[in-house]
């Protein structure tokens, strides 16, 4: 299994930490969506995810 060191989010192209993604997505899809990014980086080793929500933008997930 692959170890996760850390996440970095961006919200719509620039660095924002959890609480603000958090703020501006809800706090429940940003734990939705980095569950779905640390299932995806372990089978596949790809570490940037884009997550797109109407109305708000992009959230791109980078693990290290």
């Amino acid at each position: 299994m692959k170890k996760i060191e850390g996440i970095n989010y961006k919200t719509n192209g620039k660095y924002t930490e959890y609480m603000m993604a958090a703020w501006f997505f809800g706090k429940g899809q940003i734990d939705a969506w980095t569950k779905e990014a640390k299932k995806a980086y372990r089978k596949t080793g790809e570490t940037t995810f884009r997550f797109w929500q109407d109305g708000t933008g992009f959230l791109t997930i980078e693990i290290y």
